[in-house]
């Protein structure tokens, strides 16, 4: 009887001693989110008026890194819809851009949080691209 009254006093100890480190724990450190690495490759090819060589960056998150110029505006816009490229609206397609033809067209492959991801769109001029993908295609 005595060693169980001794482990019922061990049990509610620890019990007590986890709650207190729990509670403690909670208010002085924020969790830690765990996201899955993201790198993509992205091009950019001007085929219009005067047509130029594909553009290539590469693009890392967590931390934001890689070629591209912008990386980390390009990944806060690309967190904003959550990893969609056909989601991307950075500025509310509020741009006024002009109706001329000057095609641009881009291409998004590699890992989005771990996911895969092969995008491509084409755009109908520089003004609408940027205005549609914000400093994701912007290099």
């Amino acid at each position: 009887m005595r060693a169980l009254r001794l482990l019922s006093c061990v049990a509610l100890s620890g019990a007590a001693l986890l709650a207190s480190v729990t509670t403690a724990s909670a208010t002085t450190a924020a969790p830690v989110e765990l996201v899955a690495p993201s790198a993509l490759t992205l091009t950019v090819t001007h085929d219009g008026i005067t047509s130029e060589a594909p553009k290539v960056a590469l693009l890392s998150c967590n931390p934001a890194s890689g070629t591209h110029p912008k990386a980390a505006d390009a990944c806060r816009d690309l967190q904003l819809a959550q990893g969609d490229f056909a989601r991307l609206n950075p500025i509310g397609r509020r741009a006024a851009c002009t109706m001329e033809y000057d095609p641009f067209e881009v291409t998004a492959t590699g890992t989005w949080r771990g996911k895969p991801v092969t995008h491509k769109a084409t755009y109908s001029n520089g003004c609408v691209m940027a205005a549609s993908t914000g400093a994701v295609y912007r290099f």
